[in-house]
């Protein structure tokens, strides 16, 4: 659906996505999702554009992460990177390039299928409850295409003027996705998140 428009090709691709799913076994799900990321980003970018950094939260997967990181999990928080850590890590490096900017937040998002045991929300309650918590009108998500499959491409999480909608949480987005659909030890084109992260409408 590159053909069509960014209004229409997002609405139809989400749509019809569940009853694709059911009627063929065989579909490449992670293709599909790029699709829709591309579709949305271009929808939704212009607008997103003119959020100032201030209004704005960035939410990233703690998969990320270095190998060899000194895990803090916070159940209300998320993955803190620890004050005396020095492992280079892009991970921590891009939050804070987003707090430096003004940012209301930037969160490293754990998943809460993997530490069920520990307390920790799933991803998609604890994205939803920090949205609720700072009222941001822009959001960054990166995460995988099954993330994205699993829990967002639904036609209730999409609105007009924004996502989420069905929550009465309606922000902004621009999604940047893993390199894999997997997000366990997988990468993201680093550079491409961080020039979403400081993209700003000029004046």
């Amino acid at each position: 659906m590159t053909f069509l428009p960014a209004a229409v090709a997002l609405p139809l691709l989400v749509y019809l996505y569940r009853p694709l799913e059911r009627l063929l076994p065989a579909l490449d799900k992670d293709r599909y999702a790029r699709r829709v990321v591309a579709a949305a980003n271009t929808f939704f970018h212009r607008r997103f554009l003119t959020i100032p950094f201030a209004e704005r939260m960035l939410f990233l997967p703690y998969c990320l992460r270095p190998r060899e990181c000194p895990t803090h999990i916070d159940l209300a928080e998320g993955l803190l990177c620890p004050d005396d850590c020095a492992l280079p890590c892009q991970l921590r490096t891009t939050r804070q390039l987003a707090l430096n900017l003004g940012y209301r937040d930037a969160r490293i998002v754990v998943s809460g299928r993997l530490h069920k045991s520990t307390g920790v929300l799933r991803s998609r309650d604890f994205l939803i409850r920090q949205i609720e918590r700072h009222r941001p009108r822009g959001v960054i998500g990166c995460l995988c295409t099954n993330d994205l499959c699993e829990k967002y491409l639904h036609p209730r999480n999409l609105a007009p003027d924004g996502t989420l909608g069905s929550h009465g949480l309606k922000v902004v987005p621009q999604v940047v996705l893993l390199a894999r659909p997997n997000c366990r030890q997988s990468t993201v084109d680093w550079q491409a998140l961080q020039e979403i992260i400081q993209a700003h409408a000029s004046k």
